[in-house]
């Protein structure tokens, strides 16, 4: 997977359908510390069919080591975190993805968020702000099951399971089963304090992520 990888490269990608909230995300990207011998590249992919198919189409234009596939409401607050990623992928080969929240194993149910131990922190923009925070990572990195795709970061390339989430749920708790079904370890960074700040607000489709949680059962959790 990526052999012939740029590792003087780190891409941020959004699949972006409202302007406004990217901007905001692009300022704090552009706002963030970036090491003399790394290039930043930013790629919007615009009219996707799916999260999964977007992040594909741009995984497979990119030539970078390092990617970083965030939502267009998560806003990065962690000035150094170009820096801190690099750091706990350098020290650990065989760590393919991280994110900020995410679970420790996925209940039967498939809903990470209804594990019984969570990890990570993250602000949340609802209605008001709250601050997300589950169990308190010691070490470096903490191994999980689950990460939430508000952001996942990667130093390994494993294909989007576009042909089967070809929506907006499960894409996400999909690629975390790729990747470990790869071989490769999921982890969660410890944050002193919360490296970014999510504007998720308050809507949620709820069919249409009962719908895609059959397929991800269906998929992963096969009887």
């Amino acid at each position: 997977m990526n052999k012939h990888a740029n590792e003087n490269s780190i891409s941020f990608i959004t699949c972006v359908n409202d302007d406004d909230l990217y901007d905001l995300c692009l300022r704090h990207i552009h706002s963030l510390s970036v090491p003399s011998h790394m290039e930043v590249e930013l790629i919007n992919i615009r009219d996707a069919d799916s999260m999964a198919s977007g992040y594909q189409k741009a995984m497979q234009d990119s030539d970078s080591k390092y990617k970083v596939y965030l939502h267009q409401d998560t806003f990065i607050i962690n000035r150094s975190f170009i820096y801190d990623i690099l750091y706990v992928f350098q020290k650990n080969d065989g760590l393919g993805m991280i994110g900020v929240i995410g679970a420790e194993e996925v209940p039967q149910s498939g809903i990470w968020w209804e594990a019984s131990k969570k990890i990570g922190k993250v602000i949340e923009y609802r209605s008001t702000y709250s601050y997300l925070s589950f169990d308190e990572i010691d070490e470096t990195v903490k191994t999980v099951q689950a990460l939430d795709g508000l952001l996942l970061a990667t130093q390994y390339d494993v294909p989007w399971r576009k042909e089967i989430f070809d929506g907006w749920h499960l894409y996400d708790i999909s690629q975390c089963f790729e990747f470990r079904k790869n071989g490769y370890a999921l982890g969660i960074p410890h944050q002193r304090e919360p490296w970014v700040l999510h504007a998720c607000g308050n809507e949620f489709d709820s069919e249409q992520y009962s719908y895609y949680l059959k397929k991800f059962s269906s998929k992963y959790f096969k009887t």
